[in-house]
């Protein structure tokens, strides 16, 4: 079966979740490929036109969620000056920067640098040959605000569905962690416009909708899941949630749904990617697990191998 076209917005910004898995999905991310792995990811990001919203590192994937940039804003000397950061070279010969401003804001380019460049590192250091990703990347076309505040939580939470950690802030190499640990060193993480207060005011409204979203559970053998003790230290006053198990469940939404957003968000997508993939005349908007107010394009509540996208009625 020929692969699906990747969907990609290349003349305005566009959020995107990420996801890729080692080789057989097997556990090759221990501590110091885990570190290695999010340093080469921090790297590339001040290469590239991308603000990385989100991110955790498992021991057989990674999650990333990312706002690629235009980069209209920045001025061939900030591009000169961003490239001569990461070669530290002063004297950098560079050829066409239009070439060079395509591959900056190019998606695929920013993953495919990332991937090889941990692979080369893995493969030389443990004396290995042949490939260490599993094929291609995912990506699903994420919508800004709701949708990304859901994406973003879902990502956060990996470490507890895993039931690695009971708080997603101390699992060392999720955003949440980085948010919360490094207060943010470096600016390196952005929140996408899901919040316009204050930076102080905005790590606490992500962190209640986080512990809500995580779930409220009093075994303490259960694992993936913040218990109510925690959560009820975490928040004051407690919260009671509506749909809070969907989010200690691995979603094909989030990571096979293509595109992810609200039913407007979902239209657009069909008229702007029509003859790439869509071509059916009904465009349909299957609703998500995530409350009813996020869709999807692919329908993924079961695979049905007759229709592997998802894109045929039920």
């Amino acid at each position: 079966m020929a692969r699906i076209p990747r969907l990609k917005v290349i003349d305005e910004n566009a959020c995107y979740h990420i996801i890729s898995r080692t080789v057989g999905q097997e556990f090759l991310l221990g501590e110091n490929e885990k570190e290695k792995l999010f340093h080469i990811i921090k790297k590339y990001s001040e290469l590239f036109f991308v603000k990385v919203i989100g991110f955790a590192i498992m021991s057989n994937h990674f999650h990333l969620l990312v706002c690629m940039e235009t980069g209209e804003n920045c001025s061939d000397r900030e591009v000169i000056e961003r490239l001569k950061k990461f070669y530290e070279k002063k004297d950098l010969k560079l050829g066409d920067l239009t070439g060079i401003r395509n591959k900056l804001r190019d998606l695929s380019e920013y993953i495919k640098c990332i991937k090889q460049t941990f692979s080369f590192w893995y493969n030389r250091r443990n004396n290995r040959k042949g490939y260490f990703w599993c094929e291609r990347f995912k990506s699903v076309l994420i919508e800004k605000g709701e949708g990304l505040l859901n994406c973003l939580g879902y990502i956060d939470l990996n470490p507890v569905r895993a039931g690695i950690v009971r708080c997603p802030e101390d699992y060392r190499w999720c955003s949440l962690w980085y948010r919360v640990k490094t207060k943010n060193r470096d600016g390196f993480l952005d929140f996408g416009g899901i919040f316009e207060t204050d930076s102080a005011a905005r790590l606490r409204q992500y962190r209640g909708f986080v512990y809500r979203a995580g779930g409220i559970e009093e075994e303490a053998r259960d694992h993936g899941r913040i218990y109510k003790s925690i959560l009820a230290a975490e928040t004051k006053s407690g919260y009671v949630l509506p749909g809070g198990d969907v989010f200690r469940k691995r979603l094909r939404s989030f990571s096979d749904g293509l595109v992810l957003g609200s039913e407007g968000f979902i239209r657009d997508a069909y008229d702007r990617f029509s003859g790439q993939i869509f071509f059916k005349k009904e465009r349909r908007v299957h609703e998500a697990v995530t409350g009813g107010r996020i869709f999807s394009i692919r329908r993924l509540t079961s695979f049905n191998p007759a229709d592997p996208f998802g894109l045929l009625k039920p």
